[in-house]
């Protein structure tokens, strides 16, 4: 979430630039600065109307930044359920495919879990992501694979023990709905919020000791100090 939230100031940041911009068009207008010409004029209203959209682009960009944090949010809250076996680990980054949204280690294994906080009837086809029976701008599936191999590789140089990593794509909207529970699409779990808890605690990726859960969590921090 902390990497939502640093978007969501960056844009804020353009945003007000852009608003600027425009003030201070319509107070010095660029028409007369470069004349008074009526091509300057026109040079004057393309430019406005470039700013416009691009303000437009930007507000509708952190929007969409504060949708997701509100998702992250919701799944952290969730994650809390979880009994002190378990270790969570929050906006982890770990090279350039490696960022992940939260990382579950604990007696079941090691979870890698990406956020989405879009509405509708999600349901799984022919291993692909569809809302509303269309297909997703953007495939969720390989986002949380490649995060999923940045992880796995970190954890094959850093630990004796091979460890496998088990990718979920969460859908935090309480008006998303998932018609089968505990779906999977390309070996990765596509589940609604409510039964992340339970996913994580009965289904078994891969036997952990106490020792081993906090030795592969200290593996995943140090990694993601030197990304």
């Amino acid at each position: 979430m902390a990497h939502n939230e640093q978007q969501i100031g960056k844009y804020i940041i353009y945003t007000i630039g852009i608003i600027a911009l425009i003030g201070g068009s319509i107070v010095i207008p660029l028409y007369e600065v470069l004349g008074g010409t009526g091509a300057a004029l026109a040079i004057h209203a393309i430019v406005v109307a470039l700013l416009v959209k691009l303000l437009w682009t930007t507000v509708k960009t952190i929007q969409v930044r504060m949708q997701g944090a509100g998702g992250e949010l919701g799944v952290r809250i969730t994650l809390r359920g979880l009994d002190d076996r378990f270790r969570v680990l929050g906006s982890v980054v770990i090279g350039n495919k490696g960022d992940m949204d939260f990382v579950v280690v604990g007696p079941t294994g090691v979870w890698v879990i990406e956020v989405k906080s879009h509405k509708g009837r999600i349901r799984v086809e022919n291993n692909r992501l569809l809302r509303d029976n269309r297909p997703f701008d953007k495939d969720f599936l390989r986002q949380v694979w490649g995060a999923t191999y940045a992880l796995k590789d970190t954890l094959r140089a850093r630990f004796p023990k091979v460890v496998h990593v088990q990718p979920v794509v969460v859908f935090s909207s309480p008006y998303a709905k998932l018609g089968v529970e505990l779906n999977k699409a390309d070996n990765a779990y596509v589940i609604g919020i409510d039964q992340l808890i339970r996913l994580i605690e009965r289904q078994e990726v891969q036997q952990l000791r106490a020792d081993e859960v906090q030795k592969i969590t200290d593996c995943i921090r140090e990694a993601a100090k030197k990304k």
